[in-house]
């Protein structure tokens, strides 16, 4: 079962927190960073991303600019244990869209357990883990939260969320892509221990904040062995959640394109696997069941859809139907299947990614974006996508609220 329960947030004093908030930070450049810096010398990617100072580590730095901005009261206590509704109004190509959730504290399961409640869909990489391990011993916070998201067949949740929406909310703010962001505080009893008891019966899948959960997961484990009065309701047993229904119309999940020096299999992989079409019908052949996959190389697209779906049942025999179909799948298990994660540059955006591979003399690789029902079937059948395989826009913002343990 999913548990879930209220907090006492601690966050920005400000109503306005325009200057205060950052993405996550994987997906922080360095001269996002710096914009972002310049912003307010409270910006939490002072925190979420920070820089040594003098014989500080940039952990401890982190660490003491928390302390010292909680002695500042920039940083605030809320009084009262709350769930904390936001809601991100966004442009998606041209379309202006809605999604609305809640923050709230979900007690952790093991991630690499099958018979989790809690549903990871991506693989993670030791590195990053190791670097949010450190920010969280040190700041002993939850700067960032997870984004998880969860069946509402019967829009329990979501009516409760449109409610709280009519009501002013205690803070906005709006970033440089035009998103605006928007906190409601609800502590009310009636409603907290309602949604508690919705979500018991629930799946959670992780959308997005695979590193930051399996760190936390981590972490509760390292404080369970050492502490003495040990109980399943410590602090350090829950971390910061952003809860999102997967009926809600606000979701948008975008493709992660790859960047990469051409491997050497890659043409007669192309030869032996797939069928060779024009680049104009990529956007048709995406709404297919198997999906295609477009290449940039030499100046030049192709897109490739595979020859037969015996392929991917004789390479991908242990998968389900809806992870062989993904091209991320495709692309890491039949078209290139020797290049490592650690290989590609990862871009957002298709014509980024081109002008990329142009500039630095590599290939480009366009791929559709992952479907929701095909995110929740492969969590369900506990399989793991490739690293990158969805980006949901947009992205929960780091320092709207923040959970100390």
């Amino acid at each position: 079962m999913a548990e879930i329960k209220a907090f006492r947030a601690i966050r920005f004093s400000k109503d306005d927190i325009t200057n205060f908030i950052c993405p996550p930070y994987d997906v922080i450049s360095s001269d996002e960073k710096e914009r972002l810096k310049k912003l307010s010398p409270f910006n939490i990617v002072n925190i979420e991303l920070s820089d040594s100072s003098g014989e500080k580590n940039k952990y401890e730095n982190a660490a003491d600019l928390f302390k010292v901005w909680q002695n500042k009261s920039v940083l605030v206590y809320d009084e009262k244990p709350a769930l904390y509704f936001y809601e991100q109004v966004f442009d998606d190509h041209g379309i202006k869209m809605t999604r609305g959730g809640f923050f709230a504290a979900l007690k952790l399961c093991d991630p690499h357990s099958d018979k989790s409640s809690i549903k990871p869909h991506e693989k993670t990489l030791t590195k990053p883990k190791g670097d949010r391990l450190e920010l969280l011993k040190a700041t002993k916070a939850n700067i960032s939260p997870i984004f998880c998201l969860f069946e509402d067949e019967n829009f329990m949740i979501k009516d409760i969320c449109k409610k709280v929406s009519r009501k002013v909310p205690s803070t906005t703010a709006k970033d440089k892509d035009g998103t605006f962001h928007k906190l409601w505080i609800v502590n009310d009893e009636c409603v907290i221990k309602a949604m508690e008891q919705y979500l018991l019966s629930k799946k959670i899948f992780i959308a997005d904040g695979h590193h930051r959960y399996e760190t936390a997961w981590d972490y509760s484990q390292e404080r369970k062995e050492k502490d003495e009065d040990y109980s399943l309701q410590k602090d350090y047993n829950y971390v910061l959640t952003y809860f999102c229904s997967m009926e809600d119309q606000g979701i948008s999940i975008w493709p992660t394109h790859r960047v990469i020096e051409e491997p050497v299999e890659l043409e007669s992989n192309i030869d032996k696997y797939f069928a060779v079409c024009s680049p104009k019908d990529f956007q048709k052949l995406s709404k297919k069941e198997i999906q295609p996959i477009m290449v940039f190389k030499n100046g030049k697209y192709r897109v490739l859809t595979i020859k037969k779906d015996s392929i991917l049942k004789k390479v991908m025999p242990n998968n389900s139907k809806a992870y062989r179909n993904l091209a991320v799948s495709i692309l890491h298990n039949v078209l290139i299947p020797n290049s490592d994660a650690s290989e590609f540059n990862y871009v957002k955006n298709d014509k980024e990614a081109v002008l990329l591979a142009q500039k630095t003399r590599k290939i480009a690789i366009i791929v559709p974006p992952t479907p929701v029902e095909s995110l929740k079937t492969i969590s369900l059948n506990n399989e793991m996508m490739p690293q990158k395989s969805t980006y949901f826009y947009p992205k929960v913002a780091s320092g709207v609220v923040m959970r100390v343990i």
